[in-house]
């Protein structure tokens, strides 16, 4: 590759006349130019001077500007370089082919000198700010890569003491039974005892909530067809206990479409959101949740929708980010939804909340259908 601080433009063109008159006008712009008079050549000339511009003409021997222009944009080192067209063809139909193809410009001879370096110090400019952003891109995902592994380490780094300091409590309330047993008999300290195990299990709890979200954000795990009544009912069968205690009723749609997607990731999403709507049910006994999904043009849909005191205007886009809770008085940590966000967008999907505040909150999330899911019958889905 040459090495040079300015830009390097490449003409083509099997006129001599007109590769020199052009690069006349560019050297008067301190750009460094070379001129070649084919197609081909140019073709196995752009490993050696990768150029910052090219100026194609169209009308060549051998092959034309289009093929040539086709060709270099069919490479991927090569398809951010702007190609401008240089013919003395106005017809709509060459403009489009050359578009098509790949050229950003097209100039019409005979050109004006001024009318040349504009384009050309345009499709630049242009060039250089799309490089910006591809480093800046670049900086912005390893950033985000590594803020994802430090969470990951320091939720890990915490979650090993405070499990190894929860065990020696148990260890110590064992001592402390067989060799101190006046001492539990302190109705004071007693209950002060028993809310250390409680503190400790808010903390592991805390900690893992923070794992989970550290990992949302990593590649999601293999994609598989999944049962989406199998992942329901499992996550059903979790909240037993809720069952029982008549905090929750559940309304489940007889069937549940197939679905492509992690399904692990998949059921960390259901779980969180019918979580969230059995702890915010407030005063509810019990609240009644609705669970659905269906099939439509592009991909599945699926809904969590409950009875509960819904969420106010205000909160239904700030609650899917990390630490936002719309009711401080129940205890959560704010961090179930920005998870469940997070996983749907690895899938290239998308979640939101329809609320109206005492009529309850319905949550949907989107999965898109893949290119392998597509080359199933609808039998699949």
């Amino acid at each position: 590759m040459v090495m040079s601080t300015r830009d390097y433009v490449l003409i083509v063109d099997d006129q001599e006349n007109n590769r020199l008159l052009v690069e006349d006008h560019l050297r008067k712009f301190n750009y460094d130019v070379h001129g070649v008079s084919s197609g081909e050549e140019a073709l196995s000339m752009l490993s050696t001077i990768h150029p910052d511009c090219i100026l194609m003409d169209i009308m060549m021997t051998g092959i034309d500007g289009i093929e040539t222009t086709r060709r270099i944009k069919e490479m991927k080192e090569y398809q951010d370089i702007p190609i401008l067209m240089l013919s003395a063809r106005d017809e709509d139909s060459t403009i489009q082919d050359a578009i098509d193809a790949g050229a950003v410009d097209y100039i019409e001879k005979p050109f004006k000198a001024v009318a040349l370096v504009a384009r050309v110090r345009s499709s630049l400019r242009t060039r250089h700010f799309v490089e910006e952003l591809h480093e800046f891109n670049s900086d912005l995902q390893a950033k985000k890569k590594e803020l994802s592994e430090f969470t990951h380490m320091v939720s890990h780094d915490l979650k090993s003491p405070v499990v190894g300091a929860a065990s020696l409590f148990n260890f110590f309330l064992h001592r402390l039974d067989e060799d101190f047993p006046e001492i539990r008999k302190d109705e004071g300290l007693n209950e002060m005892l028993d809310r250390i195990p409680d503190s400790f299990s808010k903390m592991l709890s805390f900690v893992n909530t923070l794992l989970d979200y550290a990992e949302s954000g990593r590649v999601i795990g293999e994609q598989e067809w999944v049962s989406m009544e199998k992942v329901v009912d499992s996550v059903i069968g979790n909240f037993e206990y809720a069952d029982k205690e008549g905090m929750v009723s559940f309304e489940r749609m007889e069937k549940l479409p197939r679905a492509w997607c992690d399904p692990v990731r998949m059921l960390q999403v259901w779980q969180n959101l019918i979580s969230n709507a059995i702890k915010y049910r407030g005063d509810i006994n019990p609240v009644r949740i609705r669970l659905g999904g269906s099939r439509f043009e592009t991909g599945w849909r699926f809904w969590v929708e409950d009875n509960g005191p819904g969420i106010p205007e205000e909160y239904q886009e700030k609650i899917f980010e990390p630490f936002v809770r719309a009711d401080d008085e129940t205890q959560g940590s704010g961090i179930g939804l920005a998870t469940s966000k997070r996983i749907m967008k690895a899938h290239g999907g998308e979640i939101h909340v329809d609320s109206t505040t005492d009529k309850g909150a319905r949550f949907v999330f989107e999965l898109p259908l893949s290119e392998i899911s597509k080359k199933h019958d609808k039998e699949d889905w």
